[in-house]
């Protein structure tokens, strides 16, 4: 397996691994997903939650694979990985409510 530009895997272990990646993070699919970042804009007040969206992605994928890291530890982990752009404390705040949402299967229900 690879990062970033050496990614040595054929195309159909990166299509594997993405889908793996999705069902993951994202276990209701593309509806589970738009509701998140709706809720996500939404807790920001913001139109656009583009950047703050990779963070929670990132953020909640570590989670979901090591259940033991708390909240804290994963977000400095995803903070020094991910640099588009410096989190204040609001916006991390506002990822922590939507994560708990996410989690206790809010999204996940069909409207």
């Amino acid at each position: 397996m690879g990062r970033g530009w050496f990614d040595f895997r054929s195309g159909a272990q990166r299509e594997r691994d993405y889908r793996d990646f999705n069902e993951r993070v994202f276990s209701g699919g593309l509806p589970h997903k738009r509701r998140v970042k709706e809720r996500l804009k939404e807790a920001l007040n913001k139109k656009d939650a583009t950047y703050e969206f990779v963070y929670y992605v990132a953020l909640k994928d570590l989670l979901v694979r090591r259940p033991q890291t708390t909240f804290e530890e994963g977000m400095s982990q995803v903070c020094s990985e991910i640099r588009v752009m410096k989190l204040d404390a609001a916006a991390k705040e506002a990822i922590r409510t939507v994560l708990e949402e996410d989690m206790a299967g809010k999204f996940l229900q069909t409207e």
